[in-house]
């Protein structure tokens, strides 16, 4: 039974679609519903309630495996540690995860997503005037996406939580299996020169009308406030190893 949580925007699709590929896996990707498995905002379970379908998958005689779940990690680390779920952290260099939630946001609030524009500007509009750059809807997209990479990575590690790089997950077929337990015999294709890409959150698709954000400024200035300490992008390259 593993957890292998993220905020996000770290090939989190394709990793999930390996795993679905393996017999006897039964795999939930952006869902907080282990059983109904619907999209994340269709409905929730408990943590407890979560982790409790899955040990049940684990008892049917199945390997379940929970990608991407977004329930806190405050409240499900914990329920996963008391009852043997492993959980994670999959992480990606920062700078690229922070581009992926940036390109995520910015076609979320031009396809006319009116909670997530006023989300976007409440909590980042002060952000951009404090850092002194131009206060432009690409800016405050781009600090939101800072902020909302750095906050959940920061506090999973915080709470103790091991991270695993996607990068090294994608490339190595003995990091992969390791990660997620697959036997030996159990054959991967993704390995073979079958390799699985799917749904960037990258692509440029969609953004043409929106002017560039000030990249270089807001990764030098964005610092998220822990305990009363700033923490850069910077720092968290540093505590990840990359």
């Amino acid at each position: 039974m593993i957890v292998a949580e993220s905020i996000g925007f770290a090939a989190t699709h394709s990793i999930s679609e390996i795993l679905g590929g393996i017999p006897g896996y039964e795999v939930s990707h952006g869902s907080q519903d282990f059983i109904a498995k619907h999209p994340i905002g269709k409905g929730s379970q408990t943590p407890e309630d979560f982790v409790a379908a899955m040990q049940a998958s684990a008892q049917a005689g199945r390997s379940p495996v929970a990608v991407h779940t977004l329930l806190p990690p405050q409240l499900m680390k914990p329920v996963c540690d008391a009852q043997g779920v492993t959980y994670w952290l999959l992480v990606r260099e920062p700078r690229a995860q922070i581009e992926s939630c940036y390109a995520w946001a910015a076609k979320s609030v031009l396809s006319g997503n009116a909670a997530h524009f006023s989300q976007v500007l409440q909590q980042s509009f002060n952000e951009v005037v404090q850092m002194k750059v131009p206060s432009s809807l690409s800016n405050c997209l781009y600090a939101f996406a800072c902020h909302h990479v750095l906050s959940f990575n920061f506090l999973a590690i915080g709470l103790g939580a091991p991270t695993r790089k996607m990068e090294q997950l994608l490339s190595d077929e003995a990091t992969f299996r390791e990660a997620f337990a697959v036997p030996e015999d159990a054959p991967l294709p993704h390995f073979q020169g079958d390799q699985v890409h799917r749904a960037s959150h990258r692509s440029k698709a969609g953004l043409e009308m929106l002017a560039e954000p000030d990249r270089e400024a807001l990764q030098q200035r964005y610092a998220l406030n822990v305990g009363g300490r700033g923490y850069s992008i910077t720092d968290m390259n540093a505590l990840l190893g990359y």
